[in-house]
């Protein structure tokens, strides 16, 4: 078994766990829809980047800097 890939520090596999119980919350309580927002922009990128495909991985960064500026 390999070391974990890693996105910005974050192991992939906790980021998607973190999106998935975030998507449940937010279907209760619409305010969780912003961190809904940022896992899955951070995800995209983390896949992205995963998948060893630079553009996209460049592009999601920039939405996701964009995003927080």
């Amino acid at each position: 078994m390999g070391r974990p890939f890693l996105y910005q520090g974050i192991c992939i596999e906790r980021l998607r766990r973190a999106h998935a119980k975030v998507a449940v919350i937010a279907m209760d309580d619409r305010a969780a829809l912003v961190i809904f927002e940022r896992l899955d922009r951070e995800l995209r990128a983390a896949e992205a980047m995963q998948a060893n495909d630079p553009v996209s991985a460049a592009r999601r960064l920039l939405a996701t800097q964009n995003a927080t500026d």
